[in-house]
């Protein structure tokens, strides 16, 4: 079958399938803008429900006598308020004492590269360009050329001494508590903890050796931190100015004053008269801002169409929580609003449905909680400015010290902001006025870098809500799992990083998720780590244990790498889009060679069910991304194309066999999407594949072709229709 033929049968078997999970989305998004809508006009409309019953404007007569239902504070409130989050603020965060485990592991860890390196500088049969790639080319310790050159010029002697050191060195340095904020300075401290007996050129080694196998050996100590906090609050004493439950406010005929009106707002005996106009004023904001940020979300880059619903609808719903509490509790309040940490909404909107919405959702926020303050043009400029410049300053972040710099830059703009409307003169009470007001600022904008990213955790585990914030942990190569394969399946591994670079670069070009498709490309293959050994990738050459085996148990043994995935994610809680990628990148495609062999050894026709994987077929863009790069990058490297043009000749037949056997069906891929990442693994693989010339030594016989790299031959074969006449089979 013909590519054209089958991108057309692909697009004729999907449109149904695609219908009608758009009309499900369609359905959803537009109960969840309906919702919205009618809580963000109540959310506006509770000041006139909730409240006493006086209703009494500054100059008018009080009718009757009111009295205080309870005792309250009410001047010297956000006074307290303020100085408790300063004195919570003020203390450091508390950790944990240093594991041991850690430092054994990396110790351990030292030890292997330690010998690594006493091979490669052993190893006197390669040139000296050879022995410094490789020393370049070993993980973790990144070194670079001159460091590489400073190791091999050392003599036997002299790196047996600088061995032995980094060893002490990072078993001393490991003893003390190490974090992400104190690393650098602990880096920096390394050269003043070597022996002087070392000269310059040994103290750079051994520095940048146990620089780069440190790591973090603490973590935060939450509770104590917060119990730390919670004992400085309490240390603050309250600063009271009372009335006395029954006491008298305003007695029967007084005129009633600013200043009494804003007691009975405190007390919440005041409540104002709505008309027509404020019905409209309500429905028209709530409108515009559903409409605005509806739109933002389904035409900005992630695509609510593309997000899941449970995205877009926590979206939803902490915008409008955030209406309505910030209506609920900050009116009548002077210092409170400068305190809120509405910023933290606008960066946890951008984490889960994108910038743009975050940024939209930010500037209606501000507008909505603004109008009805005392001072709406300040605070609404305020929130406006302090939170936009958040939300783009997170639009690619990858670590606690990222909401640090977006607090920061959130501060900053609100200390502009709250300069350009008091800075008018050099009255004192103007001074202390904007220094209180500075004071509270700062303290928001701390509240608000912690409660962002305690809100982005806390929804990836309660909900699955994957973030950015948690894909970039899950992408570090110190996770738990990845360090497994590493160890364990080094080929399964550095086939997951191909895979990983030609979905990345495909997502880009066709507007998916390209943080999602790469972390998913890591942990595809992940189950291969519990039986490395059954992966032709893993195997010694000549070893392959598929070969004692029936076709029925070998094809089994290699679907298991599906559930043995699925089960180390849910033990290590993948979020579950990570864990889409195991199940679907194989979709429901055959264990060909496997097929193939019981084909040959029966005369009757073999059933392809047994061998086929449980599937599902990929269901979204991104784990369809993933199935192709896979069977492309396996193919190329077993077929070994020497042209290009070659290259492209396989690419072609993965796509056309996915999609003549349906496997893309559901993963809402366009006939353009496909021709793009077509031309995107084209590039990619050209670069990673392309010819190398070999260096004849001066004075050496010509070294003999190095035989290339055994191909992935399980994935090759199970794409491909035909039976491949390849002996070893097993990936």
């Amino acid at each position: 079958m013909s590519v054209d033929a089958s991108l057309s049968n692909k697009s004729d078997a999907a449109t149904p399938s695609a219908r009608r999970v758009t009309q499900r989305k369609v359905m959803a998004l537009a109960i969840i803008g309906v919702t919205a809508f009618l809580a963000l006009v109540g959310a506006q409309l509770t000041r006139f429900f909730i409240g006493g019953s006086a209703v009494l404007q500054p100059g008018s007569v009080a009718p009757q006598d009111i009295r205080a239902p309870r005792r309250i504070t009410f001047i010297s409130e956000a006074e307290t308020n303020r100085q408790r989050d300063l004195a919570a603020a003020s203390v450091a965060p508390v950790f944990t004492a240093p594991d041991a485990q850690i430092a054994r592991q990396q110790l351990g860890i030292a030890r292997d590269l330690m010998n690594k390196i006493a091979q490669i500088r052993a190893n006197k049969s390669t040139s000296d360009t050879q022995r410094i790639a490789a020393l370049m080319a070993l993980p973790t310790l990144g070194l670079n050329e001159t460091t590489a050159r400073l190791i091999l010029a050392e003599d036997d002697t002299g790196w047996a001494r600088i061995d032995t050191q980094v060893i002490v060195l990072l078993d001393e340095v490991l003893r003390i508590p190490i974090h992400p904020d104190n690393m650098d300075s602990v880096k920096a401290q390394l050269p003043s903890r070597i022996s002087l007996n070392f000269n310059a050129n040994e103290s750079t080694i051994i520095t940048t050796l146990a620089a780069a196998l440190l790591v973090p050996n603490t973590s935060y100590d939450a509770a104590a931190t917060d119990l730390a906090r919670q004992k400085a609050r309490e240390s603050v004493p309250p600063v009271e100015r009372t009335y006395e439950q029954n006491e008298i406010i305003i007695r029967s005929g007084q005129i009633v004053s600013q200043a009494d009106v804003e007691v009975l707002d405190k007390l919440n005996l005041q409540r104002p008269i709505m008309n027509w106009s404020d019905l409209v004023a309500a429905i028209v904001l709530a409108a515009l801002a559903v409409a605005t940020i509806g739109g933002a979300m389904l035409y900005g880059p992630a695509g609510a169409m593309r997000l899941r619903i449970r995205h877009t609808a926590l979206s939803a719903s902490v915008f409008v929580s955030a209406v309505f509490l910030s209506r609920a509790l900050l009116t009548n309040h002077s210092l409170l609003p400068f305190v809120a940490p509405l910023v933290a909404v606008g960066i946890v909107i951008g984490g889960w449905s994108g910038t743009l919405p975050g940024t939209v959702s930010m500037a209606f926020l501000a507008v909505l909680v603004g109008l009805p303050m005392d001072q709406p043009a300040e605070l609404i400029t305020f929130w406006l400015a302090s939170g936009v410049i958040a939300v783009l300053a997170m639009r690619h972040f990858q670590r606690i010290s990222d909401f640090v710099r977006a607090g920061a830059l959130a501060w900053l703009a609100q200390l502009l902001v709250l300069l350009a409307f008091h800075l008018s003169g050099i009255a004192l009470d103007n001074a202390m006025q904007l220094a209180t007001l500075t004071l509270v600022a700062t303290v928001g904008s701390l509240i608000a870098a912690a409660l962002a990213p305690s809100m982005l955790y806390l929804s990836g585990m309660a909900l699955d809500i994957s973030t950015p914030f948690q894909l970039h942990e899950l992408s570090r190569p110190s996770h738990p799992l990845i360090q497994q394969m590493l160890m364990q399946a080094p080929g399964t591994y550095h086939h997951s990083l191909m895979v990983a670079n030609l979905a990345e670069q495909a997502a880009e070009r066709i507007g998916a998720d390209s943080l999602m498709t790469r972390v998913g490309a890591y942990y595809h293959d992940i189950g291969k780590i519990v039986h490395p050994y059954f992966f032709i990738e893993n195997q010694v050459e000549g070893m392959n244990v598929h070969d004692q085996l029936d076709p029925h148990t070998s094809s089994r043994i290699l679907q298991n790498h599906v559930s043995d995935g699925m089960e180390l994610a849910r033990k290590y809680r993948l979020p579950m889009r990570v864990r889409a990628f195991i199940q679907e990148h194989h979709g429901t495609t055959k264990t060909g060679y496997q097929y193939a062999r019981a084909s040959q050894a029966s005369s009757e026709p073999v059933d392809d069910t047994p061998f086929r994987y449980s599937g599902p077929r990929p269901q979204s863009r991104e784990t369809a991304l993933v199935m192709l790069a896979d069977g492309c990058e396996a193919a190329v490297r077993a077929r070994r194309p020497s042209a290009l043009e070659e290259t492209d000749a396989v690419l072609r037949k993965v796509i056309s066999e996915r999609i003549a056997d349906h496997q893309l069906d559901d993963s809402e891929l366009t006939l353009r999407d496909l021709e793009t990442i077509r031309q995107s693994f084209l590039d990619t693989l050209r670069g990673a594949y392309h010819p190398r010339i070999e260096y004849p030594e001066l004075g050496k016989q010509p070294a003999t072709k190095a035989l290339p790299a055994e191909g992935l031959q399980e994935t090759l074969v199970k794409e491909a229709p035909t039976v491949v006449q390849v002996k070893n089979e097993g990936a």
